[in-house]
């Protein structure tokens, strides 16, 4: 199958409220279209009309084509971390299929996005972008493909995705806070057909510990498959999941098989679980209790898979809103995960994970030897409260490796490392440090006045106190 993925241009393809018959979509459709379907990207399934007026005039244009909404759940359009993990993984779980990427829509981030998975998943895409009829020389806008040569820097992060893309097992770093969780983790893969429920904000590695299990347990020989809940509509979802026959709706041109039957004998991993709509909570609930899918215009198929869900929602509060129901939510937690926050695990996991990306990622981009952290970066990396968690800072030292060459320099760290005070650390020793730097400015560094303020016995405790935590 064809596909032409775009996002909707909110101020270019419409024009006084109405549909603009010039704009990037409709031109597209008018001039070039040659697909077996349209996916039109909107960031929200929320956002106003406009996405559903588009749609619906281009269906009454073009009777027979398959245009349909894609909703990604994008807060930022300007954030490139938030964008490009959600296109990537739609590219990933499509990639049987050609993929034409119209980039001329969408923001300037969206855009780099596109570049970036276009030139390291190395899936059968092209990018294409049209050029207004005014630089053709004629009358007619033009379609071109946009092809790019890359240089050293971006070729270290194509060998870094084809190497993630081509691990079998995830490496991970069990600290000693994180003990408890993968001793509960691994109970959990013994006890065979267990669903499982973890929950964890963004980046706290819920897909890591789900793979943890599928590794540990029986299952460990068949696939393991996963699935980004949130990625996809409903009628996406469900064909996604169960499959379809031939002939069940427009453009299933063949029979395909959901990602239950593919994964059979092994795990299902459904990230992202809190934001299924009530529709495919009950079909889920179904397949849950009777074991059993229902392809889309087939019959109903027993299954063997082991369900892990994860979400970064409170489920039982989205139970008690009603947006939830508490059957389903009950099915899912019969054994329950919950991975804290980066922040939470303290300064020794986070000291620790950096020593173990900053040598891990030396021999996946084939340096020689790890990186070197002056002392004022490790202050600040220690102090920040990272909340995009192991995924953000995994991503900061794969960024080092792609800009430096040996020593990781102040200006190296982004700016919001910059702008992190120290009194964001709850641990009692930035406290502590943060208190007496204050009171010997006051006191303008006269030691006597200090030790009297503080409390301290003797100007040995001050002066051992002040050697700990390197203040002159």
């Amino acid at each position: 199958m064809k596909i032409l993925l775009s996002w909707i241009a909110f101020n270019n393809d419409f024009e006084q409220g109405k549909v603009n018959e010039n704009g990037p979509t409709v031109s597209f459709h008018r001039n070039f279209y040659q697909h077996d379907q349209h996916w039109v990207l909107s960031t929200q399934a929320t956002e106003d009309l406009r996405l559903t007026h588009l749609i619906t005039h281009l269906r009454q244009s073009y009777p027979k084509r398959i245009i349909q909404p894609v909703y990604l759940n994008i807060r930022d359009v300007i954030d490139l971390s938030e964008i490009k993990p959600k296109i990537e993984r739609l590219l990933v779980e499509n990639g049987e299929h050609e993929m034409d990427i119209f980039i001329s829509p969408g923001t300037p981030t969206m855009q780099v996005a596109w570049y970036l998975c276009h030139g390291s998943l190395g899936l059968k895409t092209r990018l294409l972008q049209t050029r207004a009829p005014k630089f053709t020389h004629s009358d007619k806008p033009a379609l071109v493909e946009v092809h790019y040569e890359t240089s050293d820097v971006p070729l270290s992060v194509m060998v870094r995705e084809k190497q993630l893309n081509t691990k079998t097992e995830t490496a991970i770093l069990e600290t000693e806070t994180m003990k408890l969780v993968y001793q509960r983790a691994y109970r959990i893969a013994q006890a065979d057909g267990i669903t499982t429920l973890i929950l964890g904000a963004t980046g706290t590695g819920k897909e890591h510990l789900a793979k943890y299990i599928h590794t540990n347990s029986a299952r460990h020989a068949a696939p393991f498959i996963s699935v980004n809940c949130s990625a996809f509509t409903d009628s996406l979802l469900e064909s996604r999941l169960f499959g379809h026959k031939k002939g069940s709706f427009t453009g299933a041109d063949a029979d395909h098989k959901g990602f239950f039957e593919q994964a059979e004998g092994g795990t299902l991993f459904l990230d992202e679980i809190g934001d299924i709509s009530p529709y495919m909570q009950q079909t889920l609930l179904r397949v849950l209790q009777e074991k059993e899918i229902m392809p889309i215009g087939g019959k109903a198929k027993k299954v063997n898979v082991r369900i892990i869900a994860a979400t970064h929602r409170n489920l039982h509060e989205c139970c008690e809103k009603g947006t939830f129901r508490w059957d389903l939510y009950y099915r899912l937690t019969v054994a329950e995960l919950i991975l804290p926050s980066l922040f939470e695990r303290g300064q020794v996991d986070i000291e620790a994970l950096l020593h173990y990306f900053l040598k891990n990622k030396a021999l996946e981009f084939k340096r020689k030897k790890p990186l070197k952290l002056s002392n004022e970066i490790w202050e600040r990396l220690l102090i920040y409260s990272y909340p995009g968690n192991v995924r953000e800072l995994e991503n900061l030292v794969s960024g080092w490796y792609v800009f430096c060459e040996e020593t990781v320099m102040l200006q190296d760290l982004p700016e919001r490392f910059h702008q992190v005070p120290i009194p964001e650390s709850l641990l009692w020793k930035d406290v502590e440090k943060l208190h007496l730097q204050k009171v010997l400015e006051l006191v303008k560094g006269n030691k006597n006045k200090a030790l009297k303020l503080l409390g301290y016995g003797s100007v040995n405790t001050l002066v051992s106190k002040m050697k700990e935590f390197q203040i002159e």
